[in-house]
C-alpha cells in the first residue's frame, strides 16, 4: 500500500498496474484509493484530483459513522440481540446464528423484489426468468443475456426506494444490456431522478461494507 499527503491529509491507495489508456482511480469503502494505471507516476494526478478525491473520502466517512449505527435492513437501523430465536421486532433483532438471520433476510428481500418486479415489469420491458439472491462482494446486482438477474443480498440494507430502482435499473437491462441513452431514457420513466439515486447508492455501500454484522453475513 502506498501513500500521498493531499492536504495536510495522509491518504493511501493501492496502486495496480495495467496497459490501460487512462488512469482510473477508485475510492473503496475502507477509506483508501485504487488506482489502475499504465505508470506507476500517479501522483501529479492525485495532486490534480485532490479536491474530488478529499470530497469522495468525506463521504466515506459519514458512511463508516452511520455503519455504527445499528444493523440497516430496508433503510432503518436496528439494535442487535443474541437471542435463541432470529425474529425480527420494531427496533431490534433478534439474532440465533448467522444463518438463520441470512434466511430471514433472504425471504423478506426476495418478497419485496417480486414486488417491485411486478409494479415495475410491464412499465420497463418484461420479467425476467429467474431471479437469484446471492452473497455478492462487487455490485448491487446483474442481469444475464438469458435474462437472468442476480441480485445481491445487502440489497437488503437499502431504503425501499433505492431497492425499486435498482431493481428497475437491471429490468431495464432486459431491453438494453449497455448503458445506452435508451437504456436511460426506459431508467427514467420510474426514476426520473435516477442520477440522485445513483449517488445515494455510493453512501449505502459504504455503509454496507463497513458494517461489522453486513461484513459477517458476506463472509469477511
Amino acid at each position: 500500500m502506498h501513500e500521498i499527503e493531499i492536504n495536510g491529509r495522509k491518504i493511501k491507495y493501492e496502486l495496480i498496474l495495467r496497459p490501460v489508456r487512462y488512469v482510473r482511480i477508485y475510492i473503496q469503502p475502507e477509506g483508501y484509493l485504487r488506482i489502475v494505471s499504465p505508470t506507476q507516476n500517479v501522483k501529479p494526478l492525485l495532486k490534480s484530483r485532490e479536491g474530488w478525491i478529499l470530497k469522495n473520502l468525506e463521504k466515506v466517512e459519514k458512511g463508516k459513522i452511520l455503519a455504527s449505527q445499528g444493523f440497516p435492513l430496508f433503510g432503518k437501523f436496528y439494535e442487535i440481540w443474541e437471542c435463541q430465536k432470529t425474529k425480527i421486532f420494531t427496533d431490534v433483532i433478534c439474532v440465533s446464528n448467522l444463518e438463520s438471520l441470512k434466511r430471514i433476510i433472504k425471504k423478506e428481500l426476495k418478497k419485496k423484489v417480486e414486488e417491485i418486479i411486478e409494479k415495475r415489469a410491464e412499465q420497463i420491458g418484461g420479467k425476467p426468468n429467474k431471479v437469484f439472491i446471492r452473497v455478492q462482494r462487487n455490485k448491487w446486482g446483474s442481469c444475464s443475456s438469458k435474462r437472468n438477474l442476480s441480485l445481491n443480498i445487502t440489497l437488503a440494507a437499502l431504503p425501499e426506494e433505492l431497492l425499486d430502482y435498482v431493481i428497475t435499473h437491471e429490468l431495464a437491462h432486459l431491453v438494453e444490456l449497455n448503458h445506452s441513452k435508451r437504456f436511460w431514457k426506459l431508467v427514467a420513466k420510474a426514476h426520473p431522478d435516477y442520477k440522485k439515486k445513483r449517488e445515494e447508492l455510493k453512501l449505502w455501500w459504504v455503509i454496507v461494507n463497513n458494517n461489522e454484522l453486513w461484513k459477517k453475513i458476506l463472509g469477511e
